[in-house]
């Protein structure tokens, strides 16, 4: 599954390391993990409390995961399939940034994604939320509301979505989660904004993680 590493590929500038653990020990998914010379494979996740942030869910499929596990890290970003698994387990959303799309976020909550009502559930379950949307991306803390109208319609293309979490969670060491998600929408938007200048609507996941530390380079001169 790509989801992994397209996340792998947008975090690595922007950390010091980056870990890896499959849901399942699958050899095909390992190997090509391993393919990205940053990333360190665990054999279990024993130092999950030592890590600073931790992105949840992307490509996990039917893998029989624990889920107690995740309680014990510091700060959490769930996205994909982990969204299906905290249903009913709300209590593993407190504090963590959610990145549903549309779909996922009326499965996860039962509603449409408003902004009044990620508002509202945000608040409920003590989380920020980013609600992905092409119209503009719903970002909220059940405080405060923002919305990221900084993309275009290259970046609905699949894995953009893995991106987005990969920079998400590495913004998320050391930022507080509200800051780390706009910032990451943001910085995600603008880069493919300078892809469809280059090559219009024609860039892929993969361009778009690898054009990220330029652009925010180019943000902050």
């Amino acid at each position: 599954h790509g989801a992994p590493m397209l996340a792998i590929l947008a975090a690595r500038r922007f950390v010091d390391l980056v870990y890896f653990y499959p849901g399942e020990w699958n050899e095909q998914i390992i190997r090509a993990v391993k393919t990205i010379p940053e990333v360190i494979v665990l054999p279990n996740l024993r130092r999950i409390e030592e890590m600073d942030c931790v992105l949840f869910g992307i490509g996990l499929g039917n893998a029989m995961f624990p889920m107690q596990t995740i309680s014990g890290a510091k700060r959490l970003v769930i996205d994909g399939d982990g969204l299906k698994r905290i249903k009913g387990r709300f209590e593993l959303a407190k504090g963590a940034i959610l990145t549903p799309h549309e779909g996922e976020f009326g499965l996860l909550f039962g509603i449409s994604g408003t902004k009044e009502n990620v508002k509202k559930m945000a608040k409920k379950y003590g989380c920020v939320i980013l609600k992905k949307d092409p119209r503009g991306d719903i970002i909220t803390d059940g405080k405060q509301i923002f919305v990221n109208r900084t993309h275009n319609q290259g970046m609905t293309k699949g894995g953009t979505g893995d991106v987005l979490s990969g920079l998400v969670a590495a913004l998320a060491c050391k930022n507080e989660p509200l800051v780390a998600t706009i910032a990451g929408a943001h910085f995600c938007g603008t880069t493919g904004n300078v892809l469809k200048k280059e090559f219009g609507f024609n860039f892929s996941a993969s361009d778009l993680a690898n054009g990220l530390g330029r652009t925010i380079k180019q943000i902050w001169k």
